[in-house]
């Protein structure tokens, strides 16, 4: 006999708005901040797995890992890198060319960080243990393909270089500084004393706004990115009642993606040559407000480090926009560095949905707005309706 809890959450269906906001609700509103690696995101590690328990996921792998618990690390390392290679010129040609080496390893290192690659100088910041949380749903058939649903779990900084006035030269900002430190290089092979004043004066206030920069509080992450959680446990409640027929389903939680993409690298460090080298990947980002795009091409977070989906994973998102128009889905460039850039620079597959508010930027993106009370439960159920059509698709088509 089924007792009356049970009937309730079987008579819930999990895709609902109203049912994903309740998870939004959990993470962001009663857990709150998630800083990579600190005692909330663990928390949030904790709420997943007891949903996903509760779904009827019993295996459930935590792939631990270690991580720093802001990006400032990742581009405030090169900028003092670079600064010791200018004042070193100061000491003789010696120390110029000690110095030419650390400007141009900044500017080596400031690219990697706004283009997603991982970081060599990422154990510079104080370490904590991270983790991605992992579950696999296998095909009732036979086996054809595996794609893997991404969203993490941490949240960010309340930044000023992401107002509305200023995060559409971000990139711009970006290749500033890349450009400052590949100059100071030069600088100190050129040995000019004037041009080495200006560009240490230079290098030293971008470093200076990259630590005003990280003065902010950390965000409830609503939006960015417990709406992309939400969606997940959706659509693993839905494949758990109905899984697919020929395709392998991951859904991945990911730690430290606001970090540096830490949690996305962790994964295809263990798994991906072995296991996903031929999976695709969906990675939800912000899902929970405004209207629901996929992403064409990334800018990065510099102009010398775009990146783009694979052909084939554009392909098969348009395919499932194009059978379900009633979503209102649609292709877009945007300037964003997610977890698609670690899965791109490394050779697999991916692509990313996204919502985009009135101004075509995500909603609430690294700010202290972004919080429950600016989620759309009909945004929710959108991007989680669609991506479960996007497996379907795929699955349709399997041969």
């Amino acid at each position: 006999m089924i007792n009356a809890r049970e009937h309730t959450l079987s008579a819930i269906d999990p895709l609902d708005g109203e049912a994903l906001l309740q998870h939004v609700s959990a993470l962001a509103y009663n857990i709150g901040p998630r800083p990579a690696g600190h005692d909330t995101e663990a928390r949030a590690r904790t709420y997943i797995r007891n949903a996903l328990h509760e779904i009827g996921f019993t295996e459930v792998k935590a792939q631990s890992f270690q991580t720093s618990d802001s990006w400032g690390y990742a581009l405030g390392t090169p900028f003092a890198l670079s600064i010791t290679g200018m004042l070193l010129g100061r000491l003789g040609r010696l120390g110029r060319v000690a110095g030419a080496i650390l400007g141009a390893a900044g500017a080596y290192l400031t690219w990697r960080a706004a283009s997603g690659l991982r970081q060599p100088l990422d154990r510079v910041g104080t370490q904590r243990t991270s983790a991605n949380l992992i579950v696999r749903i296998p095909p009732t058939g036979r086996y054809y393909n595996t794609m893997v649903l991404l969203a993490h779990t941490d949240t960010n900084r309340h930044r000023e270089s992401f107002s509305s006035t200023r995060k559409a030269s971000l990139a711009t900002a970006a290749t500033a500084m890349i450009g400052l430190q590949a100059a100071g290089a030069v600088a100190q092979v050129t040995g000019g004393n004037w041009l080495s004043n200006v560009i240490t004066a230079g290098q030293i206030a971008g470093l200076g706004a990259i630590v005003a920069d990280e003065g902010g509080n950390f965000v409830d992450g609503a939006n960015d990115n417990a709406s992309a959680v939400a969606c997940l446990l959706g659509i693993g409640a839905a494949l758990q009642a109905q899984p697919l027929q020929h395709t392998e389903v991951w859904l991945v939680f990911t730690g430290a993606e606001e970090v540096g993409l830490v949690g996305t690298h962790a994964l295809l460090d263990e798994y991906g040559e072995q296991q996903l080298r031929r999976a695709g990947f969906l990675n939800f980002e912000m899902v929970g407000r405004g209207n629901l795009a996929y992403v064409t091409h990334h800018s990065g977070f510099s102009h010398l480090s775009d990146y783009a989906p694979d052909d084939d994973s554009v392909a098969l998102v348009e395919r499932t926009a194009h059978a379900n128009r009633r979503f209102g889905v649609f292709g877009t460039k945007l300037m964003m560095l997610d977890e698609v850039a670690a899965l791109r620079r490394r050779g697999y597959r991916g692509i990313c949905l996204v919502g985009l508010d009135v101004d075509g930027w995500p909603a609430n993106w690294h700010r202290d707005t972004d919080a429950i009370g600016n989620i759309q439960p009909e945004a929710l159920e959108r991007a989680a309706r669609f991506g479960l059509a996007v497996l379907q698709t795929l699955d349709a088509e399997a041969h």
